[in-house]
């Protein structure tokens, strides 16, 4: 065998593995969305001329074009005649309407509380929702259920399959 064939040959196998091992891109590293700013152990007020209206705090935050996105959040409430707060291990912040996930936590300054795995806060209509289980608590009194819809503002529940405790004074 001459040189020149052998060369030939070591081109041709060259030519064909560029063929069949050509690097391929994945197409979400082309379409992944990029934060614009991405925050770290923050706190985020907003302020109006009766004072502090909403607090936003989290462990790692990143906004985006439409939406916020906020672990180890904490969202407060101080429009309302009750001072309220909600947190989560996940958050999702968008359009005034807060959607949470994992330990979902709603305390009120009168001391009533709900807890459930999932729940979404609407900041405008003061309403909140879960549709899976839930627990609401007030001083002695325990109420569960699943799929709650409680309205903040009018101090109105209503849920499905509701099992409850309820202490009369």
């Amino acid at each position: 065998m001459s040189v020149n064939v052998f060369f030939l040959l070591v081109l041709g196998l060259l030519l064909g593995m560029f063929a069949v091992f050509k690097p391929t891109y994945a197409t979400d590293q082309l379409t992944r969305e990029i934060p614009k700013i991405e925050l770290q152990s923050f706190a985020l007020y907003e302020i109006s001329r009766n004072g502090i209206d909403h607090v936003l705090e989290g462990e790692e935050g990143k906004m985006f074009d439409d939406r916020y996105e906020v672990t180890s959040a904490k969202f407060s409430d101080n429009t309302k005649s009750l001072s309220q707060s909600i947190r989560a291990d996940n958050a999702q912040y968008q359009s005034d309407v807060l959607r949470l996930k994992d330990n979902v936590l709603y305390r009120r300054e009168d001391g009533l509380e709900f807890r459930s795995e999932e729940g979404q806060y609407d900041a405008n209509a003061s309403v909140i929702t879960t549709q899976g289980p839930f627990a609401i608590t007030q001083n002695a009194n325990r109420v569960d259920g699943r799929r709650l819809y409680y309205n903040t503002e009018h101090d109105t529940v209503s849920a499905d399959a509701v099992r409850g405790s309820y202490q009369l004074n």
